[in-house]
């Protein structure tokens, strides 16, 4: 499938999407309505891994980041249909402000990316950043407590509906009719051409040797991984733990002064979830050399733990719903203590998969000639703490300890080698590019 053609599949899923979510809405509570929203959610996935496809060589951070952004908003919006039955209005509508945030941040670097690549004129692409920031911040202001209603969404959907309209019309390619791309035809659309704002992407590439790759691997790896100690440090231990601290009568007495707190953990747990697709693929690449096969497992290993950590979430989207509504004491106790022990339950059996996925990482590493023996060692002794502390419960109710909260140090191990490995292999200068160089597609060749 040409650049072109998957364009033009983008434009008419963001078309649909757009009507299947609005008329879904309107009918929710139905089976039609269900149906809708469901389809909705399948259209917005096939969108993020249609631009996923299209800037995956050009611009990987975009790309993964558009990707990921927009899996989090159909998982969120599916989820809203099970929360609205399960808890009520709240906690549907919270699932919804965290998808808008989710694709607001995530389509704001795709815009730039769009303009960057001459895909979409300049003018065109900063309207779509615009709308996209307004639907992020309002929907932050809305998770925050304050009622802004649907205004700041308006920019948005109707650079949605106009962007979808064009690429129906052009598909991914450049904004100029004189572009190489399309006076060679589709197969030059595979391989869009580089420009003189970015000769990186050929000349560059062809002037000699260049780790870059690596370098960017292990960066996003490790900033990713620092950014989630810090986001499920707080959430966790900070917020959910002091609340399962005690009984079921006193956890429901601490819940409504824990109200925005517990919704801030949600969106960072959220992003903790997103972040763990980011960092499992991103040491996939650093680690790839290594053993390819292997190195796929534990990124998908890392992608299914975070499929898991956003169910467990779910509940506590529920909890955090309740709140919101003003349930009284007997809703909390019925539904609000539950909701908590269900996100430590999923999430734990969650963390097999993680331990897999460490151990993986760590056979990895022992097999590369980048990564130290010692790193290597205590990431797989970590991954086996937490096999240890999660497969432990389902042997025997009485299991005594929690080897996990020694054992982790292999992770804060792997966080700061992997920086320093960064900052030392910092991505090379790349020699310049004769402006008129022949810097013609490889497909057009």
């Amino acid at each position: 499938m040409s650049l072109r053609v998957a364009g033009r599949w983008a434009g008419a899923f963001f078309l649909s999407a757009f009507v299947a979510y609005g008329v879904g809405s309107a009918l929710a509570g139905r089976p039609a309505g269900v149906a809708l929203v469901l389809a909705n959610s399948v259209l917005v996935a096939a969108i993020g891994a249609l631009a996923f496809r299209a800037l995956r060589r050009s611009h990987p951070g975009v790309a993964w980041g558009y990707l990921v952004a927009r899996g989090a908003e159909a998982f969120l919006l599916a989820a809203g249909l099970v929360l609205r039955a399960r808890y009520g209005d709240g906690a549907a509508d919270l699932a919804y402000q965290l998808a808008m945030l989710s694709l607001g941040l995530g389509s704001l670097p795709l815009c730039l990316a769009l303009a960057r690549r001459r895909w979409l004129p300049r003018w065109f692409a900063g309207w779509g950043a615009a709308g996209y920031a307004l639907l992020a911040a309002g929907a932050a202001a809305e998770l925050a407590g304050v009622g802004i209603g649907v205004a700041p969404a308006a920019p948005g959907g109707l650079f949605e509906i106009a962007f979808g309209l064009l690429l129906l019309v052009r598909g991914f390619a450049p904004a100029t009719a004189t572009s190489p791309a399309i006076v060679a035809g589709p197969t030059a659309a595979a391989a869009p051409p580089a420009t003189a704002a970015e000769p990186a992407a050929t000349g560059a590439a062809m002037a000699g040797p260049d780790d870059s790759h690596a370098h960017r691997a292990a960066l996003a790896a490790g900033a990713g991984l620092l950014l989630m100690a810090v986001l499920a440090g707080w959430a966790n231990f900070g917020v959910v733990q002091p609340l399962l601290a005690g009984d079921a009568a006193a956890t429901v007495a601490r819940l409504p002064a824990q109200r925005s707190a517990l919704t801030l953990a949600v969106v960072a747990l959220f992003a903790v979830a997103c972040l763990d697709v980011l960092v499992g693929w991103a040491l996939r690449a650093f680690l790839d050399h290594a053993q390819p096969t292997v190195a796929l497992l534990a990124a998908w290993c890392r992608t299914g733990y975070a499929v898991v950590l956003a169910g467990a979430i779910v509940h506590l989207t529920g909890v955090a719903g309740l709140l919101r509504d003003g349930a009284g004491a007997d809703r909390l106790r019925a539904d609000g203590y539950p909701g908590l022990t269900g996100f430590q339950q999923v999430w734990s059996l969650g963390l097999l998969l993680f331990g897999v996925h460490l151990l993986l990482v760590g056979w990895l590493a022992w097999r590369s000639d980048t990564v130290p023996t010692w790193v290597a060692a205590l990431v797989a002794v970590a991954g086996a703490g937490y096999l240890a502390d999660s497969a432990g419960p389902l042997v025997t109710a009485d299991y005594p300890v929690q080897v996990a909260g020694v054992t982790f140090v292999g992770e804060v191990v792997l966080l700061g080698w992997l920086l320093v490995h960064a900052a030392r292999h910092r991505r090379p200068t790349a020699r310049p590019v004769a402006p008129d160089a022949d810097v013609r597609p490889l497909a057009a060749t």
